[in-house]
């Protein structure tokens, strides 16, 4: 009987354990509100929502989200995505545990969304780049009031359907055999389904014929590392893209089609070269090269250029002057002419004349003058010194000063300045511009030879005078064309002096 007792107190008091046990672990502690919601329309034209997140006892399973009061979805993150239509909304938002203990309500946020019914712009610009089988379409982006979702590319009017959205403005398509014709345009998206006009549309002509060979018209050997090519525009049913330019079968460079001549340099010196050139158009045919042309580069040069000859002052100002001289010798030829003053460098020129401006009145002056040829050899240099004249002396009252270094060649008696002293009118040279009494006298010879008009001896060279030079050079066979730096016409120089001192 003991026994029985004893069992039954231990079975019931196992019973009050269990019992409290289950009881301990029920979770009746609801999650804290969530914090921070707030609300927004998004770029899909969506109402977007997001808040902080709630805390648990145990731990939070998810969040139901309110909109006007009523539960539209529940979600296991901290952010949603609601559809609607045009209104004025508020939404909340509550926490919710395993054991479906509900939070307090999160704040309260409101938002208005109006339905998006503005389409993108038109898509602009649009370009194609074609290859031997294959297009490359190019637009300039659209803009939307929301946001451009992407692209709908229309190929003859049906649109291309592709298996991913187009987001960038460029499109690819390839397949395509010489001589088939397409036209393309593009229009514009956004996330309510608005689409664009149409952008203006192109026709794109797969092109299976090649450009007409270039022809080579000059070859010519500038240095003796240099070669120059030129050729006649080629031609193609659509349009020449550019050059390419081959040297003994090696292809050297690449030019576009508005330029028809290519330097080739860094060759060896004295080595013969052969060139072709094609042409190729914006589908990559490519036409035949021209027959091979050679050239050899020049030999290699270690000789410079002999002195420049007499230099000699053909005008003279208080302020101004100017200088020309004998053309240097040299073996390959001679490039250009470096001219100092008082020993500094102060100009290049190609050209056998130089006029040097905004000098000081009453100041001598020191030129000298060095020839250089191609290979960048140096002659000897030619000097002359040169007072430049008074402000109030006339020229035909003061000659000009001139003294010749040794290293130039002594000038003659007939093209030095000393001239004068044989009585001489003009010993310097007139043009244009140039106001003083031997242009008077000048101008009183060309009246009296009826060259000029009565009452113009002016003293200034000016357009009248100019005209009436030329006209006099002309009947003398001194020069009938060019301008003064060249051959001279206008320009009163020796040839013309020494005429008019004869008369």
């Amino acid at each position: 009987m003991k026994n029985k007792q004893l069992h039954f107190f231990v079975t019931l008091v196992a019973v009050f354990l269990a019992a409290n046990t289950v009881r301990a672990a029920v979770d009746n502690i609801p999650p804290t509100a969530p914090t921070g919601l707030s609300v927004s329309v998004n770029q899909s034209s969506k109402i977007y929502l997001t808040w902080s997140a709630s805390t648990d006892n145990v731990g939070v399973i998810g969040y139901y989200v309110y909109r006007n009061g009523v539960v539209v979805m529940n979600t296991p993150s901290t952010s949603a995505l609601d559809t609607v239509s045009a209104g004025i909304y508020f939404y909340t938002v509550s926490a919710y545990d395993a054991a479906n203990n509900i939070s307090p309500l999160s704040n309260s946020a409101s938002v208005t969304y109006q339905a998006d019914t503005t389409p993108p712009s038109i898509p602009g610009s649009l370009s194609a780049a074609m290859a031997s089988s294959s297009i490359t379409l190019s637009w300039n982006a659209s803009t939307d009031n929301l946001g451009v979702m992407g692209y709908y590319i229309y190929k003859d009017s049906a649109r291309i359907i592709t298996t991913s959205t187009i987001t960038s403005t460029s499109y690819s398509e390839s397949g395509f055999a010489p001589g088939d014709l397409h036209t393309y345009s593009v229009a514009a998206y956004d996330a309510s389904g608005n689409t664009s006009d149409r952008s203006a549309s192109i026709t794109v002509l797969f092109d299976g014929m090649p450009p007409t060979a270039p022809l080579i018209t000059s070859i010519n050997a500038v240095s003796q590392s240099e070669i120059d090519i030129s050729w006649r525009a080629s031609t193609d049913n659509i349009g020449v893209a550019g050059y390419y330019v081959y040297r003994g079968g090696t292809l050297i460079g690449t030019v576009s089609s508005t330029v028809l001549q290519y330097a080739d340099t860094g060759l060896n010196p004295q080595t013969q070269y052969s060139y072709t050139v094609a042409a190729y158009d914006a589908v990559q045919n490519i036409s035949g090269q021209n027959n091979p042309t050679f050239a050899g580069t020049l030999p290699q040069d270690s000789s410079p250029p002999s002195a420049p000859g007499i230099i000699s002052p053909f005008s003279v100002s208080s302020s101004s002057l100017s200088l020309s001289w004998q053309s240097s010798i040299d073996n390959v030829g001679v490039s250009k002419y470096y001219i100092y003053r008082n020993g500094s460098q102060i100009a290049v020129s190609t050209s056998t004349l130089y006029s040097d401006n905004g000098l000081t009145p009453s100041t001598p002056y020191k030129y000298d003058i060095t020839a250089y040829d191609a290979a960048g050899n140096v002659s000897p240099s030619s000097s002359i010194s040169i007072t430049t004249l008074s402000p109030f002396a006339a020229a035909s009252a003061k000659p000009v000063q001139t003294t010749y270094s040794a290293s130039s060649p002594s000038p003659s008696a007939s093209s030095a300045p000393s001239a004068a002293a044989n009585g001489q009118i003009f010993m310097f040279s007139l043009y244009y511009g140039l106001q003083n009494e031997t242009v008077r006298t000048l101008q009183s010879i060309l009246i009296e030879k009826g060259y000029l008009g009565q009452n113009y001896a002016t003293g200034f060279f000016g357009s009248l005078t100019q005209k009436a030079v030329q006209k006099f050079q002309c009947d003398l066979a001194i020069a009938c064309s060019g301008d003064p730096q060249t051959t001279g016409w206008g320009f009163v120089g020796p040839k013309t002096r020494k005429i008019l001192n004869s008369l």
